[in-house]
């Protein structure tokens, strides 16, 4: 017997979404957070396509794009030598999700904070019986078994001993678990020291007309404005010089006078500047040597530590979270052995190196901006160059939605990916296996989207010419969609453009990604993909 499913240790974006997952798969979990509550610092802002695919399918889109920024202020980004001061010049941001009037998604990119996020999410777990969150809790020891995990916590009533079958490490970069189990990290564990500041002032005459995700400054300091919502609640991120500053020196008072002073020189001393709050943090490009460790599974900052240039650390955490719930149901409900685990890792370690890796070249292009400009002899045209040779940072449609896993829980089906020219910037839809399952509008029992078909069971779409077996259709982790027969594709949009026609068939996963696929396909051999994949 045990205590839980998933035992959580962490309440922050990863944490929450693997409870929200598990809950809505019918699965309990508990969740033990060393907080007492939800930290009011902003810290992450960028809700990403895939990440707002996810949380349309969790009811809780609506409220995330009330929390939001406009539209507007994702469409750009402003870097110049003060806030007031002199403009080195735009770069206009490619992150949302329409491409030459064709819709690639049903969800937007958003800018809000993660305070508001986890906000929301909470909400939503309120929701499930199946989930257990207990605050001011904190990890301090696990052992295991062949059959479970043991935790040792100890919480305001004092310590005691919870027991699961596995095991989630969501407790962030300075993981509890990942260290009781003495997993190293691989990377650069240090390129910036930094201070975020949480404040509050009216901006307005420098940046309503020029709405942004950010706003690089180079002079006096290094620093990054980020608007946070349209309260005039505001994010400063410090870049400070260790050898010449301390991280405690800087408290709310200090904190306001830099900011101040990359506003402009000439900001009348009574402006109003309220600091709010002050987190120094050091930025990482690491990722954990293993993901996994018997029963126990590290997710979001406790598996990789990714630059913050490009949003995509809660992102990939969150995503995490959706790779692994399902598996951890496929195998807690009988429907794949344990193997099904061990892809976790097999698939998301070789993404969360991409991210890193693509956010530590967006903070280097940043910073041969900023050399340029403190060099005093850069002349208009060295600027404009160093712009235009950034634009990766802003432009990431194809990391976003260009997700894919080349290895894992897929039967590559000997076909190619799509040819782009820029794999981080450019996205063209494909239902290869190891892909995100492309979007294709659709009108069927409530779903406007393919991406609501996933979710709970496989998927199988495939062409009226199929025979499928009746055994297909009773399968309990199996949903068969015929196209023009279950699901209608008058115009054969959505065969096309998941490469199957009358006679092939796709495999989709829960988590929306192709599995496998057959032009010419037949029901045998898609019963028998279904059994390889789950049980190896």
């Amino acid at each position: 017997m045990t205590d839980t499913t998933v035992l959580i240790v962490g309440a922050g974006p990863a944490g929450l979404s693997m409870a929200i997952l598990l809950g809505r798969l019918g699965f309990d979990s508990i969740v033990v957070e060393r907080r007492s509550g939800i930290n009011p610092h902003p810290r992450a802002r960028s809700v990403n396509v895939r990440t707002a695919e996810l949380m349309r399918q969790w009811d809780v889109l609506d409220e995330i794009e009330a929390a939001s920024l406009p539209l507007p202020w994702t469409e750009q980004f402003v870097y110049c030598e003060t806030l007031a001061g002199t403009e080195i010049g735009r770069v206009i941001t490619g992150v949302q999700p329409v491409v030459n009037g064709v819709e690639l998604s049903p969800a937007p990119w958003l800018l809000t904070s993660q305070d508001r996020i986890e906000e929301i999410l909470l909400r939503r777990l309120a929701d499930m019986d199946e989930v257990q969150i207990c605050w001011d809790t904190e990890l301090v020891e696990l052992t295991q078994g062949d059959e479970q995990v043991t935790a040792e916590v100890r919480g305001p009533s004092g310590t005691r001993h919870l027991t699961a079958r596995w095991l989630v490490g969501a407790d962030g970069a300075a993981s509890s678990v990942r260290r009781s189990l003495d997993i190293e990290m691989d990377g650069i564990a240090s390129f910036g020291t930094m201070i975020n500041c949480q404040f509050y002032a009216d901006l307005g005459q420098w940046t309503d007309h020029r709405p942004a995700a950010l706003y690089w400054t180079t002079s006096p300091a290094r620093n990054v404005f980020q608007k946070i919502d349209v309260n005039n609640r505001w994010l400063c991120q410090l870049n400070y010089d260790p050898s010449m500053h301390r991280a405690e020196d800087f408290n709310t008072e200090v904190a306001a006078e830099w900011i101040r002073r990359s506003i402009g020189p000439e900001l009348p001393e009574d402006f109003d500047l309220r600091v709010t709050d002050v987190i120094p943090w050091v930025m990482s490009s690491t990722v954990a040597e293993r993901f996994r460790d018997g029963r126990v599974f590290l997710i979001g900052d406790a598996a990789h530590q990714l630059p913050p240039t490009g949003g995509f650390g809660m992102n990939t955490a969150v995503q995490d979270a959706h790779n692994l719930a399902w598996k951890f149901a496929a195998v807690a409900g009988g429907h794949a052995s344990e193997g099904l685990l061990d892809t976790y890792e097999t698939e998301r370690a070789p993404v969360a190196q991409y991210n890193a890796d693509r956010s530590r070249e967006n903070s280097r292009s940043v910073g041969r901006i900023r050399r340029l400009v403190e060099s005093g002899t850069a002349t208009v045209e060295q600027k404009r160059e160093a712009l235009r040779a950034s634009t990766q940072y802003g432009n990431w449609l194809g990391m976003d939605l260009g997700l894919r896993y080349d290895e894992g829980c897929l039967i590559p089906d000997g076909t190619e990916p799509p040819h782009v020219d820029d794999p981080v910037s450019e996205y063209v839809p494909t239902a290869r296996p190891g892909h995100r399952a492309p979007h294709v509008p659709i009108d069927f029992d409530g779903a406007t989207s393919t991406l609501d078909l996933y979710d709970t069971q496989f998927v199988l779409l495939c062409g009226a010419a199929v025979d499928i077996e009746a055994e297909a259709g009773t399968h309990p982790a199996l949903r068969v969609l015929r196209l023009g027969i279950d699901l209608d594709d008058p115009s054969g949009g959505l065969a096309a453009t998941y490469g199957i026609g009358e006679e092939g068939a796709v495999l989709v996963r829960p988590d929306g990604h192709v599995a496998w696929r057959d032009p010419h396909a037949t029901g045998v051999a898609a019963m028998a993909a279904l059994d390889s994949l789950l049980t190896g």
